[in-house]
């Protein structure tokens, strides 16, 4: 089968990192307070603007990119569903990444040594717009005849569920969506049995 896999909110912890960094760059600086912990990006959370966003990010984006650690498990798990036959793709609307230029090439090669460091095997990496990433992962997922895509933003999930099997990693920006239920698992490990599932 083929599998395909998120990276921000799946296979690294976005939502936990933007809390810890955010509660020390906003509250902590005494800026602003957390008004939606639920909301996916950071301006929600905060409540803060476009320029408080962007200087956030300024100041976080290359520990994030380089250093956070892989969500737990995840490594092993795509290893174990390779060694079963399975193929893996990587689909992404990591920020910056489909820009042209240096910026695009640094954002990519990033995410590429980051995957490597953190040891997961993959058989390609395919980057989608972060604005449209709904539409192009689900063009993407029909183009690689991808049977089961794991993804955390409801958006994304909801576009899929129609076309591919689909996966909804938990984050608290999609607890409350009663219409992705019938796809959550807890924990990454748990997509071995879920991909086994769909396979018989």
């Amino acid at each position: 089968m083929n599998i395909g896999l998120d990276v921000d909110g799946v296979l690294i912890d976005l939502e936990g990192y933007q809390m810890r960094c955010g509660m020390e760059y906003f509250v902590q600086g005494q800026k602003k307070k957390v008004e939606n912990p639920k909301a996916y990006d950071i301006q929600d959370i905060f409540g803060c603007t476009k320029e408080e966003r962007d200087a956030f990010w300024t100041r976080y984006i290359w520990k994030y990119c380089l250093t956070e650690p892989m969500t737990v498990n995840a490594a092993e798990t795509v290893r174990e569903l390779r060694k079963r036959g399975h193929k893996i793709y990587i689909i992404t609307g990591r920020v910056h990444t489909t820009k042209r230029g240096l910026k695009g090439w640094l954002f990519r090669n990033m995410l590429k040594y980051w995957l490597r460091k953190n040891r997961l095997i993959y058989d390609e990496i395919l980057f989608c717009s972060e604005d449209g990433s709904a539409v192009e992962k689900v063009q993407i997922c029909k183009e690689k005849h991808i049977d089961i895509m794991v993804d955390d933003k409801p958006e994304n999930l909801l576009a899929l569920k129609d076309d591919v099997g689909t996966v909804c990693y938990p984050a608290a920006w999609n607890e409350d969506c009663r219409e992705l239920d019938a796809y959550r698992i807890g924990k990454f490990e748990e997509l071995i049995a879920r991909v086994e599932h769909k396979a018989v």
